[in-house]
């Protein structure tokens, strides 16, 4: 079980003792998903209206291959500019989106992490982190997305809680996105060396795998999206409710679904309500519970001790009547044995 800084349960599953500090709220996610979800619409629309030109483009390409002088050379030229330019504008806007979407990535983390300690896969460092490494960079944010959902959605859900199917169907659009983007560069690079007698039918081959990997990028902006909505909207929730680990929203309750102590019935803690087996023996106190001595009323009544018998004197158990015997002093006046 990976260890996180600040996390009030040990490696072994049992509550810290009261006072050590318990995690918080670091940053609200509700302005930082409201710019992620309106970059990430932003997005969507840009990448469709390229996918737009390039549809054009396509068309035009389409009717030059089969009857060259029905096509004017002012529309491919403006079919190209168009996508040029609405490229462009998508990856600045795309840009822009990656740096907010790492800082809400990393507050909805720090905040899973608040509500759940220490449950999570990877650590809170790795919702930054986890976007730079190569080749990993394709992994690793997943895990974290999932770490986000379970943690979030820990104790608000009838179901047991997952990786959330949403987290999956996103990422799984992601990566579809990121290997069309592949294939759309080297298709590009391959017209730069092209005969001029095949370069329109590359150009058309380019133009239909760029607007499949536009129709898959709009799906994954979309499904991120309903992603970053989804868990926004949850921790704003829990966040008004004071719903994290230790706070006055939560019922005060041991990690792992254990209950205090060792479940022995009979001893009932301050004002603890008995369970199908009894009461538990009390165990550390949890951070939302101060310290409490138990009093005689929270135990269960002793059972009555007889009365020990004061001790009888030593000088009780001598009387006047009792006299000590001198032994004869002369052989004569031993007794005489009968005969």
């Amino acid at each position: 079980m990976p260890g996180v800084t600040g996390s009030p349960i040990s490696d072994y599953g049992y509550p810290t003792p009261y006072n050590i500090a318990t995690p918080r709220i670091r940053t609200s996610v509700g302005g930082l998903g409201v710019a992620v979800i309106v970059l990430l619409a932003l997005d969507a629309a840009l990448a469709a209206l390229a996918a737009g030109f390039l549809v054009w483009r396509r068309s035009l390409l389409t009717d030059f291959l089969n009857d060259p002088g029905s096509v004017a050379p002012a529309g491919l030229d403006s079919s190209d500019a168009g996508a040029r330019n609405t490229m462009g504008c998508f990856s600045l806007v795309t840009l822009a989106t990656i740096i907010v979407f790492i800082c809400w990535f990393w507050a909805a983390r720090t905040n899973a992490e608040a509500y759940s300690p220490n449950r999570g896969t990877l650590g809170v460092g790795w919702s930054i982190g986890g976007w730079f490494i190569p080749v990993a960079a394709l992994v690793l944010p997943c895990i974290v997305a999932r770490d986000i959902n379970r943690g979030t959605m820990r104790g608000h859900q009838r179901r047991p809680v997952g990786g959330g199917l949403l987290t999956g169907w996103w990422w799984a659009a992601f990566l579809a996105f990121w290997l069309a983007g592949l294939v759309v560069s080297g298709a590009n690079g391959r017209l730069q060396n092209d005969a001029p007698a095949d370069r329109a039918t590359d150009l058309q081959s380019a133009a239909t795998d760029g607007i499949v990997a536009l129709a898959i990028g709009v799906a994954a902006a979309l499904l991120a999206i309903a992603y970053v909505a989804t868990i926004t909207r949850e921790q704003k929730a829990r966040n008004l409710a004071g719903a994290w680990y230790g706070g006055p929203g939560m019922p005060a309750q041991a990690p792992y679904g254990m209950a205090y102590g060792y479940g022995v019935p009979g001893y009932p803690m301050p004002g603890q309500v008995p369970g199908p087996g009894g009461y538990a023996m009390p165990g550390y106190p949890m951070p939302s519970q101060p310290p409490a001595a138990p009093t005689q009323e929270a135990w269960a009544v002793p059972e009555p001790v007889p009365p020990v018998q004061d001790r009888i004197p030593v000088a009780d158990t001598q009387t006047a009547d009792v006299q000590d015997i001198e032994p004869p002093k002369e052989p004569g006046d031993w007794l005489t044995p009968p005969g």
